[in-house]
């Protein structure tokens, strides 16, 4: 008896690609073309990390239309750590070169050779002539003021409505009169924007007027999913708007303005400064937040620590951050002698913050993954006594290989047992920890266990039914990792052939696979 079916052929190829350039928030050094980068106490010199997407310019600060064979890579992302070899000027503008005639601008910038990058603003000493109430973007006090005589740093000038308006510097939604101020010193500020005209109106909430908003900072317009146009609207621009709304959980107003063509082109609500005529409420609610996530919020500045909970110099965030967490677990801290519970960040994939620097935690409620005792046994070395149950399992490899529980079983059990045990006798000869020790025993009992081979067994090896033909057809091909297609009988039912994807035949005893009950 034979079973003839169309036989199915899949082949799969693997292509690894690597790129020394990666995207988002994960962490890559990028090798420049002329200079190795030098390591003084643990930190690389010679490297820049990014604090803002960045494009990739050629030598005469033309942003190049390739980098490194790909279009893609022209813009690498925000958190990528690059090697550099100089830092140069291009067109009054600050770059660094990257090797390969590449080049980023210094503006995107945040770290150089793991010391943070400290941008300042121009700014100048006002002295207080009057006491001074403090106000807010939209021109609105509560009546907190400075007292005469007291010197502010400042670093912007700007109308709000009608008047002139200092702003107070690292603060973006406080205001002095200028009318109360007296001597200034240091960067001549000029204004932002322009004063409003005769014909201009003074801010009003008048619900019958339309409702224009002024910019208080350069902004980007949005689309109505929260994706960025990349078309900016300068500070001081008045434009007119017909809906604040929530994308994602911000809120947003949606443009209704003759300057600004479109049905879905929406601004930050953060970087509207005064709103006259009709004031809007969102119309819709703000997200709740996802249960199902875990953000953390950090009580201090702190640094984020690696899976050995070393502290990474370069990596740090600053009080009041809130991050995303997937985690929770104990890592033990050589420095400390002790095992300290670490959150898990999301967006890096050995980063972690300590558990003691977190002062709000938010969402779904973590557990620790281990125990005090299981990190300190990554950290143990392993002793002969701790290798025994590991030794005693590779030495049963033989009589298991020679078993038909193995030898009968489907291939993709016996390929994950023989990878348990080639792991094993690595982890056994080498210098291991306990925890590998551990992770290599439950590895070998776990596919020792899903070993499950055995015979069909039937009435008459000579006489097959149809039931018992299908079964050993079944097992065999299981067995050797083939469709049921490829097997066949021979002989008279006594033998079986095996064609293999590469076309090869294999010849079997039917014995092998079947015993009577007798």
């Amino acid at each position: 008896m034979k079973f003839s079916h169309k036989f199915m052929m899949v082949s799969a190829a693997a292509l690894i690609g690597i790129s020394p350039v990666l995207s988002g928030n994960q962490v890559a050094v990028v090798q420049a073309a002329d200079k190795p980068a030098a390591k003084k106490n643990n930190v690389k010199q010679n490297t820049i990390k990014l604090n803002h997407n960045a494009y990739v310019y050629d030598k005469n600060g033309k942003r190049l239309k390739t980098y490194m064979g790909s279009a893609k890579r022209t813009k690498i992302g925000k958190g990528i750590t690059l090697n550099f070899n100089t830092k140069v000027t291009i067109n009054n503008k600050d770059y660094y070169d990257i090797g390969g005639n590449a080049y980023v601008k210094a503006a995107n910038v945040g770290y150089v050779n793991g010391k943070k990058v400290t941008k300042s603003a121009p700014t100048a000493k006002a002295k207080i002539k009057h006491n001074a109430y403090i106000y807010d973007a939209k021109g609105k006090t509560e009546k907190k003021k400075i007292k005469k005589g007291q010197t502010v740093t400042v670093d912007q000038l700007i109308y709000i409505g009608k008047k002139l308006f200092y702003r107070i510097n690292g603060q973006n939604n406080q205001f002095i009169k200028a009318a109360n101020v007296g001597k200034t010193t240091g960067a001549k500020l000029k204004p932002v924007n322009k004063k409003p005209g005769k014909n201009d109106n003074a801010p009003s909430d008048n619900q019958n007027d339309p409702t224009v908003i002024t910019l208080s900072h350069n902004a980007y317009i949005y689309d109505g999913n929260g994706k960025s146009t990349k078309v900016l609207i300068r500070t001081g621009q008045k434009v007119t708007v017909d809906e604040l709304k929530y994308i994602g959980k911000k809120l947003y107003y949606h443009l209704n303005d003759t300057n600004y063509p479109g049905a879905d082109q929406w601004v930050k609500k953060n970087n509207v400064g005064i709103v006259n005529g009709k004031q809007l409420k969102p119309s819709n609610s703000k997200p709740e937040n996802d249960t199902d996530i875990t953000t953390v919020t950090l009580a201090r500045n702190t640094n984020v620590y690696n899976n050995k909970g070393v502290v990474q110099p370069t990596k740090t965030f600053a009080k009041g951050h809130r991050a995303r967490v997937t985690e929770l677990r104990y890592i033990w801290v050589s420095a400390d002698n002790k095992a300290e519970l670490f959150y898990k960040l999301q967006s890096d994939k050995n980063g972690y913050l300590k558990e003691e620097d977190i002062s709000l935690v938010s969402g779904a409620k973590l557990t620790p993954v281990n125990t005090p005792e299981t990190a300190k046994s990554e950290t143990v070395t392993a002793t002969a006594t701790d290798k025994k149950a590991l030794s005693d399992l590779l030495s049963q490899d033989a009589a298991v290989k020679a078993s038909d529980t193995y030898k009968l079983s489907a291939k993709s059990a016996r390929d994950a047992y023989d990878s348990a045990i080639a792991t094993g006798n690595q982890v056994n000869s080498a210098i291991s920890t306990v925890a590998h020790i551990t992770d290599s025993v439950n590895q070998i009992t776990a596919t020792k266990a899903a070993l499950n081979g055995k015979k069909v067994i039937v009435n008459d090896l000579k006489n097959l039914s149809f039931a018992e033909s299908e079964e050993i057809v079944n097992l065999v091909a299981s067995v050797n990792g083939v469709d049921k297609s490829a097997v066949q009988f021979i002989n008279n039912n006594s033998m079986l052939t095996v064609t293999s994807a590469n076309g090869f035949q294999q010849i079997l005893n039917i014995a092998d696979y079947a015993a009577t009950n007798k």
